[in-house]
């Protein structure tokens, strides 16, 4: 009864949060050309409803998997509930399919908090204080209008796969590689996304716990992967998942920028060349695509070696987030939800250090506009600014970030000192260095 009365402040904010994405579970998210994204829910339940969810993959050109068992389980909600599927579905199973993302941004807030207060506590941080800016954390993502427009309009499934990587990565600092490797794996059943934070995890997890540390995250990942697709699997799926991993991978819709206000979108904008084209006619090997690929590769390389520097929580999160924004900024293809991550991974190092604030608060700002003018709550703006030159302001404006961002990363690369790897002669703290140096200068003849 202690326990839950010390945590009260977080459940009101729990409970606000989830009043709040109840009252708009109404609205739309209007997507160009008639779509709506809460419309492959609708479809994909209806034939799971028809045919089963182990069929899935054959009646359907799903590019998911493992939300599929969310999906089923509404299904059957759906049935009691009763109502129509199709376009001329019902009010309720508009509303339903929205709260698997609700309980989703349930479990991101909680993360947050989490994350938030181990960070701060392991940097020296008194517990009250610490607690304090857990639940400021906890407030920010309950609040913060990207996260509340994905899950509660929008009915996206981002704060899953966010909520799993920041666990997975606060796992992995803390030295539980095999709950890491577990928790990063749910995470990848619902959306590929995790991917973009392996590097992070896999360095921390060989720093802090070796090649042991490292079996038993791959393990329990096998494990969490198994227990997803086993069913499938025994359906005779298997090449299916293939097919639909593959595709996802190697996405290519027609542009260079699906809509993601990042590195592309000017030029996308400006002459819509195609991913495969060559901007160097003497070089017809090197297609946007392959540029894509090569600098998310270069971008990759300082965040990894910042966490292998130091494998610490603060470094980790900080590598996570660049990965993340990277992710959005230069690959081909990429969505204009692709950042949403970096919106937990980065918030508990932002709320006590200004010049990661300024880049948060930024990113923020630009994220949500990306959002509101891609996928609008009202249906005459329904397209209207999706290629218009405010979209290529702000994408300029999150090129600039991006370059900041690097600036920052580049500059933690510089000043962290490296950890000790086991076995190696630890360096005393420069503060102890400095009086040993002073120690030595007195007593000198």
């Amino acid at each position: 009864m202690g326990r839950l009365a010390a945590h009260r402040p977080l459940l009101a904010v729990l409970a606000c949060a989830l009043l709040l994405r109840a009252a708009l579970t109404p609205l739309y998210a209007y997507l160009p050309h008639g779509f709506t994204d809460e419309g492959f829910w609708k479809f994909w339940m209806q034939h799971i409803h028809d045919d089963g969810v182990l069929n899935i993959f054959r009646t359907t050109e799903t590019d998911y998997v493992g939300y599929h068992w969310v999906l089923w389980l509404l299904s059957l909600v759906y049935d009691v509930i009763g109502g129509p599927y199709g376009n001329n579905s019902s009010p309720s199973l508009h509303i339903l399919v929205k709260w698997p993302s609700i309980v989703f941004d349930m479990a991101l807030i909680v993360a947050v908090w989490a994350a938030t207060r181990t960070l701060l506590r392991r940097e020296g941080l008194a517990p009250a204080r610490a607690d304090w800016y857990a639940l400021v954390a906890s407030v920010v993502v309950a609040l913060h209008p990207a996260v509340v427009y994905d899950s509660a309009v929008w009915a996206q499934t981002d704060s899953a796969v966010a909520a799993a990587m920041l666990a997975s990565v606060v796992l992995a600092a803390r030295g539980r590689p095999g709950w890491a490797g577990a928790v990063w794996a749910l995470g990848f059943m619902v959306k590929p996304h995790p991917i973009v934070v392996a590097p992070v995890v896999a360095a921390l997890v060989l720093r802090r716990d070796g090649l042991a540390g490292a079996l038993r995250s791959a393990g329990a990942a096998v494990v969490v992967a198994l227990l997803v697709l086993t069913p499938w699997l025994v359906h005779g799926e298997a090449g299916r998942i293939a097919h639909v991993y593959r595709a996802v991978a190697t996405a290519d819709y027609g542009r260079l920028s699906s809509a993601a206000w990042n590195l592309w979108w000017p030029l996308d904008v400006a002459r819509q060349p195609l991913p495969e084209d060559a901007p160097l006619g003497a070089l017809p090997w090197l297609t946007y695509r392959t540029i894509g690929t090569l600098l998310s590769g270069a971008a990759a390389l300082p965040a990894i070696a910042l966490v292998w520097r130091a494998p610490r929580l603060r470094e980790a999160l900080i590598a996570a987030s660049y990965l993340v924004l990277a992710f959005y900024m230069l690959p081909i293809s990429t969505h204009e939800r692709y950042m949403f991550p970096l919106l937990a991974l980065l918030l508990p190092v932002a709320l006590r250090e200004r010049r990661w604030r300024a880049l948060y608060c930024a990113l923020s700002l630009t994220f949500t506009l990306n959002l509101l003018v891609s996928a609008p709550p009202i249906e005459a703006f329904r397209g209207r600014w999706v290629e218009s030159p405010l979209s290529v302001a702000v994408a300029c404006v999150n090129i600039a970030l991006f370059f900041a961002g690097t600036a920052l990363l580049l500059d933690e690369l510089r000043t962290t000192r490296r950890r000790p790897l086991a076995g190696e002669p630890r360096q005393p703290p420069a503060a102890e260095r400095q009086r040993a140096d002073a120690s030595a200068l007195t007593s000198s003849p």
